[in-house]
């Protein structure tokens, strides 16, 4: 949808500020342009756009916080908020810990990092180093392990194995080497941090069993942590390390088996949710059950209302192709655009694909009036 894209680089905001111009009015005499169909449709149901670090504003000043710890380097102000949050239990009202938001909102720049600017990555390790140096402990080999981690496949690329070069090659496995020398030097299989770090090593690994048993020593820790739930379902669908479908429709079971008390259904709705991520991929390639899904973000929403959950559902059933659900779901109740949760590799493709899917929705919608 070329025309759709470019109208969308525009930005959210001057759809908006292109609609409330015309709302008003410029001058009484001249005529009225047509409202494209974005404009229409934040103007028919009353949308807004709010970034995923944004959604939550009593965490706002925490989120700051973390910011300004980046900026100035303070690594061990990083280090202190995310075990006091770890300490809390906390648990947002995106259904995430606090403990994971505390880790985005600090390595937030480095993450964000263009993945073909790999010099930067690796420029960008430095304050990590320099953490794990002067601070050495099971907290800072890990942090300064996963920085290595993401630099080492930026380093390699994304292409298939045949076609990445020596070069590349080569300084992602001296990355990965070095991460784990890290990481090894400062055993603590206690430390949660650790842990996780360990455990996302094991996907270089490519063994299921390995991957799953480390998977295991770091859920026991927080069986509540969604995001590292959602993590290990990506990894093990057929197309990496999973061996067919079951093992993703077995773990989303077993996983609302251990947090329903908190969750409902919730697990198993987000657990699945993780298959939009993964392109040409269909429900009918899966083992979801859609029903069992949309009565998991049913109960998500009615405990953590943060908008990134609802646009988490209305993704889902997008890809679920559902869109009758989708329609209701736009009549009723969704009214904030989270561009982060959405398919595509810039922001300007997830926010199109945002609205191409809420425009099929509204379609649906204006079809039921005209009967």
């Amino acid at each position: 949808m070329p025309g759709l894209r470019k109208r969308i680089d525009m930005v959210f905001k001057d759809i908006l500020a292109a609609l409330r111009t015309r709302m008003l009015g410029r001058a009484s005499a001249a005529p009225q342009e047509l409202l494209s169909p974005e404009e229409r449709l934040v103007r028919d149901y009353d949308l807004y756009l709010v970034d995923l670090h944004d959604e939550i504003p009593a965490l706002v000043p925490q989120r700051d916080a973390m910011r300004s710890a980046w900026r100035n380097g303070d690594f061990e102000a990083y280090q202190r908020a995310f075990e006091a949050a770890r300490a809390s239990g906390v648990i947002t009202e995106s259904g995430r810990p606090l403990y994971s938001l505390v880790k985005e909102w600090f390595v937030e720049p480095f993450l964000e990092l263009p993945e073909d600017e790999a010099p930067a990555h690796v420029a960008m390790l430095e304050p990590f180093r320099a953490f794990f140096q002067r601070s050495p402990s099971a907290f800072s080999a890990a942090t300064y392990a996963d920085a290595l981690r993401v630099a080492a496949f930026v380093q390699r690329g994304t292409a298939y194995g045949h076609l990445v070069q020596a070069e590349q090659r080569q300084s992602c496995e001296a990355l990965l080497e070095t991460a784990d020398a890290v990481l090894d030097s400062q055993a603590d299989p206690d430390n949660f941090s650790w842990r996780m770090s360990d455990y996302r090593r094991s996907a270089n690994d490519g063994d299921f069993e390995t991957f799953t048993a480390r998977f295991e020593q770091a859920w026991q820790l927080d069986r509540y942590n969604i995001d590292l739930c959602r993590s290990h379902a990506r990894m093990i669908m057929p197309r990496w390390l999973g061996r067919d479908a079951q093992d993703l429709e077995d773990f989303a079971r077993r996983a609302v088996a251990l947090t329903q008390d908190r969750f409902g259904l919730g697990f198993y709705a987000l657990i699945q949710q993780a298959n939009t991520d993964v392109g040409d991929h269909a429900l009918a390639d899966t083992l979801c059950d859609p029903d069992m899904a949309k009565q998991g973000f049913e109960d998500l929403l009615s405990r953590f209302p943060a908008p990134s959950v609802m646009n988490l559902y209305a993704d889902m059933l997008e890809w679920m192709g559902d869109t009758e659900a989708l329609a209701d779901l736009l009549q009723t109740r969704f009214r904030v655009m989270v561009p982060q949760i959405w398919y595509g590799d810039t922001r300007s493709d997830k926010i199109a694909y945002l609205f191409a899917t809420l425009l099929e929705a509204a379609e649906v919608l204006e079809a039921r009036r005209a009967r």
